[in-house]
């Protein structure tokens, strides 16, 4: 699939255009963080996420965007977002090109409210594993998903009297889950509707394929 930059761009314009369904989770003493969502525009667009390592005290084993929290030198949370990419994948410098904004979204456990920020990523540069904390670089197939090949899964969870619907992603023996599938899922609809594709609908399933992990 040929997705340019200007396609995204065009596709995100106008977000975040309303709160996330999940802002009833957040905390009233919250803390902000940042991610970035880096796509690569090789033929078959793909965007770069991580899976943390097993030994990890939280967040063991959890694909995820790079990202962490706001910290006293960053000049607003898109700095942070753009200095924990390059510490902890490698990319950096002139060949980051911010396209976008999604939606704030709360972590299950409310204790954060993630900023994610889309970039593309000049096809020079390669992202590699530059921490302890990352098992190894991960490449969710976004042509794929865009043109309803890579089926994407989804639960409904109870919430409050309420019914959210959580999306996942399953990348192998990995699933992308929680809020970073969350935001996934925004991304992925957004450009659909922005190019004008038709996905099919989230495969619902009846038990969380993350088992007991706490969906953060």
């Amino acid at each position: 699939m040929r997705l340019s930059p200007d396609d995204v761009r065009r596709s995100l314009a106008g977000l975040p255009a309303k709160d996330s369904p999940w802002i009833s989770m957040l905390q009233t003493n919250a803390r902000a963080a940042a991610v970035a969502i880096p796509i690569r525009f090789t033929p078959d667009p793909v965007v770069i996420a991580i899976l943390r390592s097993a030994e990890l005290r939280e967040h063991a084993s959890q694909v995820a965007f790079p990202g962490g929290k706001r910290e006293l030198g960053d000049v607003d949370l898109y700095a942070t977002a753009l200095r924990e990419m390059d510490e902890e994948v490698g990319l950096a410098g002139e060949g980051i090109t911010r396209l976008g904004d999604l939606t704030p979204t709360p972590t299950y456990n409310g204790r954060y409210l993630i900023h994610p920020y889309v970039v593309a990523v000049d096809e020079t540069l390669a992202p590699e594993a530059c921490s302890g904390e990352i098992a190894r670089i991960l490449e969710l197939p976004l042509g794929a998903y865009l043109r309803g090949e890579a089926p994407r899964g989804g639960v409904i969870v109870p919430w409050n009297g309420a019914e959210l619907f959580m999306p996942h992603f399953r990348l192998d023996a990995c699933v992308l889950y929680g809020a970073s599938a969350v935001i996934f899922h925004e991304l992925v609809e957004q450009i659909a509707t922005g190019i004008g594709a038709t996905l099919p609908p989230p495969i619902l399933e009846h038990e969380m394929p993350w088992g007991d992990r706490e969906p953060v």
